[in-house]
């Protein structure tokens, strides 16, 4: 689940860096265009943005048209460097720097391959033992309150520090015989700070909902079959999410183990107690 897309231009960061909106920066076709031909990079006529691809970056073979995984919508300047120095191709070293780059910045928000590199399923997971304990039991409990018990019971999970623009993610996988299966599910460790329990809900009924489409449908994506499914377990019917969370202060670990019963009770009430109760956590946390 990724944040919401925006047409604006980046704005500051506010001076509370703990209270952040995930949404920092979206660049339509023309604004990218206009960031490679900023840093000398000519030629380039159409930009088309793509979910699912096994490479990040390529130009076409008349060079007029840059494909760009979509997760290129949010680059940072950085970033954009990267990618100009990537096309540029200047030398072995300076390709290799930029492609780091670029890996660093797609690893916290795209599942699946990199540049060709296999996807980093089983990867260690930021939380500790009591906050992986919690993530089990809540999607247990959600499994069987909202899924009837249909989802596989033992899916590899993890909470991740490295997601910028994700709240998180599934990694899909195919065992032999094409049968088709889960290889994790990744969640965005800030969502587990105190204030963002209805974004951690709506975001794991989002993910599970992801399963149920794969292994009953074989969709991946956010198609008709996904949103049947959003819709019917209660979560947001939408890819991207508006919702404003807490962030980590630079960075720091978070500890905090949240209560699975309060979250059960929070999803049990009514939509407009729900908001008025995340209206004023957020208020006391900016």
């Amino acid at each position: 689940m990724a944040s919401s897309p925006t047409t604006r231009r980046r704005s500051r960061r506010p001076a509370d860096q703990y209270q952040l909106a995930l949404p920092l920066a979206w660049l339509t076709e023309t604004e990218f265009i206009d960031a490679m031909r900023s840093r000398g990079i000519a030629g380039i006529r159409r930009v088309r943005y793509r979910p699912n691809r096994s490479r990040l970056v390529s130009r076409s073979a008349d060079r007029l048209t840059l494909n760009l995984h979509e997760c290129f919508r949010g680059a940072t300047e950085p970033v954009l460097d990267a990618i100009a120095a990537f096309l540029r191709g200047g030398g072995r070293m300076e390709e290799r720097l930029a492609i780091e780059v670029m890996r660093s910045w797609s690893d916290g928000q795209v599942p699946g391959d990199s540049f060709g590199v296999a996807a980093r399923s089983g990867s260690p997971s930021a939380g500790t033992r009591e906050q992986m304990a919690f993530l089990t039991a809540a999607y247990r409990h959600f499994n069987r309150a909202r899924f009837d018990g249909h989802l596989p019971d033992n899916v590899s999970m993890r909470l991740s520090q490295r997601m910028i623009r994700r709240f998180g993610h599934v990694e899909y996988h195919r065992r032999r015989q094409d049968a088709r299966a889960i290889a994790e599910i990744a969640i965005n460790i800030d969502l587990l700070l105190e204030g963002n329990e209805r974004p951690l809900i709506d975001t794991l009924l989002h993910e599970m909902a992801h399963i149920e489409a794969w292994i009953v449908h074989g969709h991946r994506g956010h198609g008709q079959p996904w949103e049947r499914i959003a819709q019917r377990v209660g979560c947001e019917v939408n890819s991207h999410s508006h919702v404003r969370v807490r962030r980590r202060r630079n960075g720091a670990d978070v500890t905090h183990v949240p209560d699975l019963d309060a979250l059960v009770e929070l999803v049990r009430q009514p939509a407009s107690a729900r908001t008025a109760t995340g209206l004023r956590r957020f208020a006391r946390t900016r």
